[in-house]
């Protein structure tokens, strides 16, 4: 009588959905510093303060957010017009709607740190199997160099770029099945776009590495004559729609990096040629939170792959050559291998030739980047240990083998080296944004821009002149400022506010093109009242990036949002 009223369970779904919640809560001993009051060091300790200067654009209406107030001394810059922006929608809408900054930005980091593990198990689940899919999600959370991202360098979008890997691993898994084709397409486009919206430089060498995959793959099948025009369609629409969806970031971004100082990054104490990683430290590598220096012997963190993952990798790789299991997946194994070789390579000297071939990779810096790529590779390989086992037992032993080991060898790296309090309302105030957060990135302003010496040479007005003025401001937001402006003379005033592209300045309703002196406008004023307007605009080339996007936008909804019929 009671199967008439509630419906009939899906015991399918039920144990997918427990494996999902185990993988969950095994996730804890990786997060559990963030559930800690306070907060923690970092490498790159400007996260707060970004999402804060992200809450506030959203709050005044700047969509997308390019242009941030406070950050250079006080001089704006557009930071979101080339720092992957992805992460801090996420942390800075948190913060939007009243959430406290560091809480927010607690946020931003848990769900970059747990969700990919998540996605990890959910694309792989169909491919290898429940217990082989909790295996490798459990390797791809607690590889060395996850916590080296998340506690050590704090670099978000280093760690955010792994929640979408396996999405794109599902678009090569199953864009030749009909049945699975749309979602495929689906998947892989947010793969794409989200990966270039989490890393700027990380983003690339996706793309990089996809368009140069699947040309040699599809040139390959051309000479054997297996070309599928259907999957090659699919590729070719996931890949394109990845790049439309992003466009309204990485066509400004890439365009407009010569307005800004990016370029002297790029210089002796981060040149690539001596930060690649020497091949013992792959194996073995002392923990630690400093720097990367020359050498083997002087660097201050942690380079590690992991030993499990390696030996999990390498079991995994010889099981399924020796024992042949057709059940998994050609394609899988192939993009496992390929992902893991590159991943390592690219980190080691023996790819310098590469770096100075392949175009814009100086911009990467650290060659030790690569391990990210390397740790999805291993664990992916890693999975094939469980799933070459034919009992369903022993498929459980194994991986609770793995993932027990995993976790009392590596969860102990996710911890900062100290931490603490700090009230979430001190990252908010000017000091801390404007001088202390400005002073450890300012690379997005223009080259000849004066850095101030110390915190009291921090911008601290609008506007200033030699002349007597005075100075009433009706209209202050990130993006527009309205000014009206009171001089018993004609005066010269330099406006505070870093030149670059998109401003467009009027006096009086009247635009004018400002002289530029030192990165910063200067306009004229006759004497009396005078009413100056300052607005940033998208210049061409974003208003194009951001109706590429909105039409990608529009097009995979009408074409791919709608449900497939079934027939019952």
């Amino acid at each position: 009588m009671l199967s008439g009223i509630y419906p009939k369970v899906d015991k399918k779904r039920m144990k997918k959905l427990l494996s999902l919640l185990a993988v969950f809560l095994l996730s804890y001993f990786a997060v559990r510093p963030l559930l800690a009051p306070g907060y923690f060091p970092m490498h790159d300790d400007t996260q707060v303060s970004r999402v804060i200067e992200m809450g506030r654009a959203l709050k005044e209406g700047q969509f997308p957010v390019r242009w941030v107030a406070d950050l250079g001394y006080g001089y704006g810059y557009p930071i979101f017009n080339f720092y992957a922006p992805l992460p801090y929608y996420v942390g800075g809408l948190f913060y939007a709607l009243g959430v406290p900054a560091l809480t927010a930005t607690k946020v931003m980091f848990g769900i970059g740190v747990i969700l990919p593990s998540l996605l990890m198990y959910a694309v792989l689940y169909p491919v290898v199997g429940e217990w082989s899919a909790i295996a490798a999600s459990l390797l791809y959370l607690y590889a060395p160099y996850h916590a080296v991202e998340v506690y050590v360098r704090g670099a978000v979008g280093e760690y955010w770029i792994l929640l979408f890997w396996p999405l794109i691993l599902y678009a090569l898994l199953w864009s030749h099945d009909i049945t699975r084709r749309k979602r495929a397409v689906t998947l892989g486009t947010i793969g794409l776009a989200g990966s270039v919206m989490s890393h700027t430089l990380m983003g690339y060498v996706t793309m990089l590495f996809l368009f140069l995959g699947l040309g040699i793959w599809w040139t390959v099948r051309f000479f054997r004559k297996r070309v599928d025009a259907e999957e090659l369609q699919t590729h070719v629409r996931w890949f394109v729609l990845g790049l439309g969806l992003s466009a309204f970031f990485w066509l400004p971004a890439i365009t407009e990096m010569q307005y800004t100082n990016v370029a002297a990054q790029v210089g002796s104490t981060a040149n690539y040629r001596d930060h690649f990683v020497c091949l013992i430290q792959l194996w073995s590598s002392a923990w630690g939170f400093g720097g990367s220096a020359p050498g083997c012997a002087n660097d201050g963190l942690s380079f590690m792959l992991g030993k499990l993952h390696i030996i999990a990798a390498a079991i995994g790789f010889l099981g399924y050559i020796l024992i042949g299991k057709k059940s998994i997946s050609r394609v899988y194994v192939v993009v496992a291998l390929v992902v893991s070789v590159l991943g390592i390579v690219f980190t080691l000297p023996i790819s310098g030739p590469l770096w100075h071939m392949l175009p814009m990779f100086s911009y990467l810096q650290y060659p030790w980047r690569f391990l990210s790529l390397a740790a999805f590779g291993l664990s992916l390989l890693g999975a094939l240990v469980v799933a070459c086992v034919d009992d369903a037992r022993g498929k459980i032993a194994v991986a609770v083998v793995i993932v027990v080991g995993v976790m009392v060898v590596n969860a102990k790296w996710f911890m900062p080296q100290y931490q603490y309090i700090k009230d979430s309302r001190s990252f908010e105030t000017a000091d801390d944004i404007e001088w202390r957060a400005s002073k450890i990135s300012d690379e997005y302003l223009p080259e000849n821009i004066s850095r101030p010496m110390n915190a009291s040479e921090v911008v601290s007005a609008t506007i200033r002149s030699d002349h007597q003025v005075t100075v009433t401001s009706v209209v202050s937001t990130a993006v527009e400022k309205q000014l009206i402006v009171e001089s018993t003379t004609a005066a010269t005033l330099t406006i505070n506010t870093a030149s670059f592209p998109g401003w467009i300045y009027r006096v009086n309703d009247k635009e004018v093109h400002p002289a530029v002196i030192h990165g910063l406008p200067q306009l004229d004023v006759g004497p009396g009242q005078s009413v100056i307007v300052i607005k940033f605009t998208d210049t061409p080339i974003r208003t194009i990036g951001n109706l590429a996007s909105v039409a990608t936008l529009v097009f995979i909804i009408l074409t791919y949002g709608k449900k497939r019929k079934t027939n019952r």
